[in-house]
């Protein structure tokens, strides 16, 4: 299991959003942070790479355009995930 535990932080504890901002998360060492970061690039890796997997019914029972699908998964893995519906 991570450091970071997955259930106190639901979103990207990377993420320049300004609505995080203003909340005070303890600062991790380096060697720490970076290991996030390489396990967030990995997990987003392994994400676009089973979204390119998955067939267009399937996707367009899940509500999201094959287009949509295709051009996410084409993403780099630094690139946070967008929205698909």
């Amino acid at each position: 299991m991570s450091h970071l535990r997955r259930d106190l932080f639901p979103v990207d504890p990377f993420s320049d959003d300004p609505t995080f901002q203003s909340v005070s998360l303890p600062r991790l060492p380096l060697h720490r942070r970076l290991l996030a970061k390489l396990r967030l690039w990995r997990e987003r890796a392994r994400t676009r790479k089973a979204l390119a997997q998955v067939d267009e019914r399937s996707l367009r029972d899940a509500g999201i355009a094959p287009a949509q699908a295709a051009f996410e998964a084409n993403q780099p893995f630094w690139r946070r995930l967008g929205r698909l519906r």
